[in-house]
């Protein structure tokens, strides 16, 4: 078993010192101790704007103000240097400890597994990510949902502790008016405060026979009907429950139709063992769905997908608290484990045999979300019925992330090698070796 007293007690010298140059070049701080006073050089600089102020003698010398700048991008050339020195020990002095080789990522995802394996951990963050919220502005009626969620390597889902505070804009750069792009191909830019932005696509809707990159469901629009049945879809149950609407729709010919009588179970689902290529599990992946209630008095309808068999989550639930007479999105962020082969892969909709009322659903989609990775953040856009647009003002949407930065060794992991490692509520590890 590695060392991990050794080597955090190394990584916690490089936290330290991290910690220091930040504190001093970036910050405004005055901390006394033993009778002694510290100030960070933007203390210092501060300090001195607000004292050279009187004759010109004194503005002077504000060449002060210049050289504690130039002292500060100084520090932060120290911090650029150190994280080579950091990178280096990661490749060689973990790595020995690990008994292996390879790149700095390569070496950090091997101790995250040996320390997963071995039971150990260190200070959690927690953190949290608001629901997006659309812009008043907006054309478009594209759905957008997100998740700071990550897989660590027991394939546990656990809160993505790379995140941090901050603003992250989603925000429409090519679209189909002015940039003949095809409707449901619009092009949006993920922009954080920390790091660079990211480039996501919306997740189209698919009609017909048509085979879509990016939405796994083929026909989710349930546009092909023909002898009572839907032509891209198997019926598992309930026939008399499934039939097709044409007047009142999205996209496509028509959509979905279920009509419960309290008595009847019904199930529609779409195997998606013959895609080609085949599906990327081991990954986050986004369902969604447009659904119209017209009635429902008792019962559910949900959209799910099985992996082997076994439901998935999330699941799209249409009950007695959805709201009636309108079509709204609703959609969800779960992951797909390596195991679960594509061949294992189905779609389903179905209603519970308590189910009475009459719901449609248009617009059925499943695909990989887009991760920003250095933001903590799985994100997907879905099509809506009005396309949004990037000019003459963007269709925007903003998502508020919170991290409390309680472990030093996760903060440090996060900002300095852009991961996050295994981390606990009472953890192995002490933060006292990186304070």
């Amino acid at each position: 078993m590695p060392d991990y007293t050794a080597l955090f007690e190394v990584l916690g010298q490089y936290a330290r010192t991290f910690a220091l140059l930040r504190n001093l070049a970036d910050r405004d701080l005055a901390v006394t101790e033993g009778g002694e006073t510290f100030r960070s050089l933007d203390r210092l600089r501060k300090e001195f704007i607000t004292v050279l102020n009187g004759q010109g003698s004194e503005r002077d010398r504000l060449d002060a103000v210049q050289v504690l700048a130039d002292a500060a991008r100084l520090a932060r050339g120290w911090a650029a240097q150190m994280q080579a020195s950091l990178d280096a020990w990661v490749r060689e002095g973990v790595a020995a400890e690990l008994s292996l080789s390879g790149s700095t990522h390569e070496v950090l995802r091997a101790l995250a597994s040996a320390m997963v394996a071995d039971g150990e951990s260190i200070a959690r963050n927690t953190v949290s990510l608001g629901a997006p919220q659309a812009a008043a502005a907006n054309a478009g009626s594209t759905a957008c949902y997100v998740a700071a969620q990550a897989a660590d390597p027991a394939e546990t889902v656990v809160s993505d502790e790379r995140a941090q505070t901050q603003l992250i804009t989603v925000h429409c750069v090519r679209d189909s008016a002015h940039h003949r792009l095809p409707k449901g191909q619009e092009e949006f830019r993920i922009a954080p405060e920390h790091g660079a932005a990211v480039a996501a696509r919306v997740i189209p809707v698919t009609v017909g026979a048509f085979d879509d990159t990016r939405n796994a469901v083929r026909d989710g629009a349930f546009s092909d009907y023909a002898s009572g049945a839907f032509t891209h879809w198997e019926t598992g149950s309930g026939a008399g429950a499934i039939s097709q609407e044409t007047s009142n729709r999205l996209f496509g010919a028509g959509c979905l139709k279920l009509t419960g009588n309290g008595a009847t179970a019904a199930e529609l689902t779409q195997d998606l063992a013959e895609r080609d290529p085949a599906l990327p599990t081991g990954r986050f992946w986004a369902l969604g769905a447009w659904v119209y209630v017209s009635s429902l008095s008792a019962g559910t309808v949900t959209v799910d997908v099985l992996v082997d068999g076994a439901p998935w989550t999330p699941a799209l639930t249409i009950d007695g608290s959805t709201p009636t007479g309108q079509w709204l999105h609703l959609g969800g962020i779960g992951y797909v484990p390596r195991a679960a082969f594509p061949n294992l892969l189905k779609v389903r909709v179905r209603c519970s045999s308590t189910f009475n009322g009459v719901v449609l659903v248009n617009g059925a989609a499943l695909a990989p979300t887009v991760e920003v990775p250095h933001a903590g953040l799985q994100l997907a856009l879905f099509e809506g019925a009005l396309a949004p647009q990037a000019l003459p003002v963007a269709d925007r949407f903003t998502i508020a992330a919170t991290s409390d930065d309680a472990g030093a060794f996760q903060c440090f992991f996060r900002d300095r090698l852009g991961l996050a490692m295994p981390s606990a509520a009472s953890p192995t590890i002490a933060d006292s070796l990186a304070e």
